[in-house]
Formats: structure tokens, C-alpha cells, sequence
């Protein structure tokens, strides 16, 4: 049982529909904000297109060469566009891109005079009520965060040692447009980290107490095709259709915990990425098998789940795992992260992260976290 919504308008091709998604706005924007990601991106053929796509607009423009963006980070950004009176968003990156591109939305026209008062808006949830909500459109260049179907934007809180969340469903994204193409630039060991996430935020959807009929579908459908096809776009980077075999699993994955929201293993994954500096994709991959065992008998259709993978068992799902970690460039196991005992409790002393961990099926203790931590060591 339970209800399924999801505000986003899809449009899988080419980034050049995005002039026609702004032109038909109401009202139709003049001033855009482009948030893209940095590099070289700025010199490529799709952020020529756009350029011409934009070309009717009076353009504001941030390359943001970020990973994992800070409270800090948030509050500079919104200081250096607060004087343009943007009117629509648009954000081309990966995750951390969407993220400040909805965040930035969400914060449009607000008074907000230090970091202390961000603090304050995101963590008491004062954005909710603010009446200057824009929209935004989000174009993914990875395959993994869903960032562009979710109503909800990770800010990291480093100086507290928190993972704070801008969320709402006023956020969702006007439109989000998927273009497998924009994805074949990227390196091994992001492709990989991305669609692991993409496979965690499916699996876990799958067995989140807020799972549903439609999520389920969505969910089964993420794992098959990342399963299917993960390994193919390690070793095939340039195959464009492995490619949207990979962006068609993350958006499904988006879909699927756009309702449900994660458990147990990004609960776990948020402290393990600020304590050792683990990529957020692998360091919810490395708990996923494992709490996927604790919660087995609390699945709702376990044997569809094992299916989606092609496995018999939780332990087939850790070997697979293991192996996409290391065909990657990554270990599975934490002491090659510099981990230690001390590292180890911190950790899991910080995994109980509030809409994660309660949302799991079965309830974890703080010993219940240190085992499996301990058995991945």
C-alpha cells in the first residue's frame, strides 16, 4: 500500500529542449542562472549548445568545481548571485551541481546575512515558507545522485561534523533532462562510484518503510539494468548505449527513492565520506550487502529483489560489489581508507542520521553498525 507523486517533467534526448522548457514557463523567464561544473566544461560541445540555447536570455553564469558542497560553500554562492534577479535556474553538473542548483531556489529572495543564519534557515526549515521559490531545470552529466528527480539537496555542515538537507517538494525541478551523451566524459572511477549510488539509492528504496507499489517498480527496474550493465560501462566508456542503459537505471533509481528517501546504508555512508574521505557512491556500497542481510527477513518480495541483482543469495551481492569496487580502482575494505578502531566508533557512533537510519526496516543499534563496519575492516 501507500501513494506514490513525483512533480518532475522528464524529457530523455537531447539538451537542446531546453530552450523550448524555458520558453514555456509561466511566466517566461529573462534572467537565468546557469550553474555548471567546472573543468574543461566550459570549452565542450554541450555547453556550446547550450550557449546558443540560451542565447534569448540574459545569462548569469557559475562554473562550480565542487564536490560535496559545504554550508560555507552554499552561503558564498548565494552572496555572489543574490544581486541577480534570476528568475529560473539552470544546472548542468553532477549531483553537487543540482543540489546548490535547487538549494539556490529554494533560498531565492531571502534575507539571509552570515552562515549562522543559513544554519538556521536550513536546519528550522525556514525556506518552506518563502513565497520567491523558483524553478529550476536540471540537466545531469553523471549517472548516480537522482539529484534532478528529488525534492531534497545534501549540504554538508564540515565545521559541525553534519549532513544537513534542504528539503521540499516546492523544490522539485520544473523539468529534468536526460542526455546519456553528456555522461561519456567521465573518468573510470567516477562512473563507477555514480552508478553504485544509483544501485544503493534503488536497493534501498526498495526496502525503505516508505516503500510502495510504484517505488518497488521503479526500484527493480534501477537494479537490472545498473547490474546489467555497470561493468560494461567500466570497461566500454564510449559505448553511448551501455551509457543510457546507466543513465536510465539512475533515473529510475531517482524515481524509485524520490519517495521513499535511503536507510541504513547512506546513514552509515555520510559519516564514512567525512571521517575518511571515501567517494559518497562507494561508501554507501560498501554496507549495502551487509545490511542488506540484517534486513533480509523484513523484506517485502525479497526473492524479486535477489532476481533484479541475478544473485541467490546476500553474499553473491557483496562479491559483486567487491568486484565492481575493484575492477574501479577501489577497496572494499575500510583500512585501506586509513581507518582504525578509534575512526571505526566515531563512525559508527555518527551513523544515525534522522529520515535515514529510522527509515530502515529494522531498527540498528550503534553495535549493530560497528559489526558490519568491523566485517568490511
Amino acid at each position: 500500500m501507500g501513494s506514490y507523486y513525483n512533480a518532475v517533467k522528464v524529457n530523455i534526448g537531447s539538451i537542446e529542449v531546453v530552450e523550448n522548457i524555458l520558453n514555456d514557463l509561466e511566466p517566461k523567464p529573462s534572467k537565468v542562472l546557469l550553474l555548471t561544473r567546472g573543468g574543461d566544461f566550459s570549452k565542450s560541445q554541450a555547453m556550446h549548445i547550450l550557449s546558443k540555447c540560451l542565447g534569448g536570455f540574459e545569462v548569469e553564469k557559475l562554473e562550480l568545481e565542487i564536490s560535496n558542497p559545504d554550508v560555507e560553500d552554499l552561503y558564498s554562492y548565494f552572496q555572489q548571485v543574490k544581486a541577480f534577479n534570476y528568475q529560473c535556474i539552470v544546472g548542468i553538473g553532477g549531483g553537487s551541481v543540482l543540489d546548490l542548483a535547487k538549494s539556490l531556489a529554494a533560498l531565492k529572495g531571502m534575507e539571509i546575512d552570515s552562515i549562522a543564519d543559513l544554519r538556521t534557515v536550513i536546519e528550522e526549515k525556514v525556506y518552506k515558507t518563502n513565497q520567491n521559490i523558483i524553478p529550476w531545470v536540471g540537466i545531469p552529466t553523471t549517472s548516480g545522485t537522482g539529484s534532478e528527480v528529488t525534492c531534497w539537496a545534501t549540504i554538508w555542515d564540515r565545521a559541525n561534523s553534519v549532513k544537513l538537507s534542504i528539503d521540499s517538494e516546492s523544490i522539485y525541478a520544473n523539468t529534468a533532462i536526460i542526455d546519456p551523451s553528456l555522461t561519456r566524459s567521465l573518468p573510470t572511477r567516477l562512473t563507477a562510484s555514480t552508478a553504485l549510488d544509483a544501485l544503493c539509492h534503488a536497493t534501498e528504496s526498495y526496502w525503505s518503510k516508505n516503500s510502495n507499489e510504484i517505488s518497488r517498480v521503479y526500484a527493480l527496474e534501477a537494479i537490472k539494468r545498473i547490474v546489467l550493465n555497470i561493468e560494461k560501462v567500466v570497461n566500454q566508456p564510449n559505448d553511448i548505449t551501455v551509457r543510457k542503459e546507466i543513465a536510465l537505471g539512475s533515473l529510475y533509481a531517482g524515481l524509485a527513492f524520490s519517495n521513499t528517501r535511503t536507510t541504513a546504508s547512506h546513514s552509515i555512508s555520510y559519516p564514512l565520506t567525512l571521517e575518511l574521505g571515501i567517494d559518497h557512491g562507494i561508501a554507501a556500497s560498501l554496507t549495502l550487502a551487509k545490511v542488506m542481510e540484517l534486513n533480509f527477513e523484513a523484506i517485502t518480495e525479497k526473492d524479486k529483489l535477489l532476481h533484479a541483482f541475478g544473485v541467490k543469495n546476500c553474499q553473491e551481492v557483496q562479491t559483486f560489489i567487491e568486484h565492481i569496487h575493484r575492477i574501479s580502482g577501489f577497496s572494499s575494505r575500510l583500512k585501506d581508507y586509513n581507518a582504525n578502531l578509534e575512526i571505526i566508533d566515531v563512525i559508527a557512533s555518527n551513523a544515525f542520521t534522522k529520515g535515514r537510519m529510522d527509515n530502515n526496516p529494522i531498527a540498528f543499534t550503534k553495535h549493530d553498525v560497528t559489526n558490519i563496519l568491523m566485517s568490511i575492516y
